[in-house]
């Protein structure tokens, strides 16, 4: 059951809509964050004063982050959302089971209404 779960949460990561929101946060972020680390050091052009590794880090963790936060998002399955994943749920509540398909809107449970909160089965 675990390594089911695991492909889910590795499919949603690597989606096209993730990656991009993902890659243009980390753009933003990381580009704001090391003009405010490094700004004078890039000003002047003093390329040897550079902390290259500093750089790729002021972006890429910013792409974790933002890969992570979404993905979660994307996990539980919110009523009204389209599922980014083909996946099998089941109501925390009353315990009602279905599948949905990709891109298929996530419906409520006909017992909990607008309460609903799914979690993979």
């Amino acid at each position: 059951m675990k390594m089911y779960k695991l492909k889910l949460y590795c499919e949603i990561a690597i989606s096209k809509p993730i990656i991009t929101r993902a890659f243009k946060v980390s753009l933003f972020v990381g580009t704001t964050l090391n003009l405010i680390n490094q700004g004078d050091i890039l000003v002047h052009l003093e390329l040897q004063e550079l902390h290259f590794l500093k750089i790729l880090l002021t972006y890429f963790i910013p792409y974790i982050v933002t890969t992570y936060t979404a993905t979660a998002l994307k996990i539980e399955f919110q009523i009204g959302t389209k599922a980014v994943v083909e996946a099998d749920l089941v109501c925390k509540k009353h315990h009602t089971e279905i599948h949905v398909q990709k891109d298929e809107l996530i419906p409520e449970c006909p017992k909990c209404g607008i309460h609903t909160h799914w979690k993979l089965k």
